[in-house]
């Protein structure tokens, strides 16, 4: 068995930093998003969701302006503020000594995974780093989830997400991989009933993965 972790809320306690901008957005269009239009937009790269946002909700604001509100923001936390999960660091170095691969899969931008993972002295677990900005899919389209396989260079039966999305979580497992659930509340509390429904496991915590159950 090989292993891909998300990282937003994942890996790293970081919702926070892109529902608050996201919130503002929302609240000053007066606007509710649908399931649906929650997962688009969590599948999408930075700049792609500024785009949808400029297109859907924020019609009067340019891609730059919205770029705009949420860097002030995102850049400092990425690379000086933002922490990991409680237990990340002990449970990736126990699957790491297990003799696990490891890689991540999310869909924030790649620079800014590297500047929170190096800092936090947990991007040397993994073998590689895939985003929608640094590949031609996101993560609700199979062919991203394929990719991600081949470069574990391992069958998708073989390959277990670790993710807090729901939207993931269907798409990984519909293009073949094993999936596990992670509870991320407040954030996914909404969407967990239909996570259990989905994913072949779920856990409250990134630190509950018993590396002999993986095997």
């Amino acid at each position: 068995m090989k292993l891909l972790f998300d990282c937003d809320g994942t890996l790293l306690d970081s919702m926070h930093i892109w529902t608050e901008p996201l919130e503002e957005i929302l609240k000053k269009y007066d606007y509710k998003l649908t399931k649906e239009e929650k997962g688009s937009i969590e599948a999408l790269d930075y700049t792609s969701m500024c785009h949808w946002l400029a297109k859907n909700i924020a019609k009067d604001m340019t891609v730059e302006e919205l770029k705009a509100h949420f860097d002030k923001i995102i850049h400092d936390a990425y690379e000086n503020t933002l922490m990991s999960k409680d237990g990340a660091r002990d449970i990736l170095y126990k699957l790491k000594e297990s003799g696990f691969e490891m890689a991540v899969a999310s869909s924030t931008d790649i620079r800014l995974l590297e500047k929170a993972l190096r800092r936090l002295e947990l991007i040397d677990f993994f073998e590689f780093i895939i985003t929608p900005d640094s590949s031609p899919y996101n993560k609700g389209q199979e062919e991203f989830w394929e990719l991600a396989c081949h470069k574990l260079d391992e069958k998708r039966e073989n390959v277990m997400l670790f993710d807090d999305a729901l939207y993931a979580i269907k798409a990984a497992k519909l293009a073949g991989l094993k999936t596990c659930g992670l509870k991320d509340f407040p954030y996914n509390e909404k969407e967990w009933d239909y996570i259990k429904k989905e994913a072949d496991m779920v856990l409250d915590n990134i630190k509950d993965i018993d590396p002999s159950k993986l095997k």
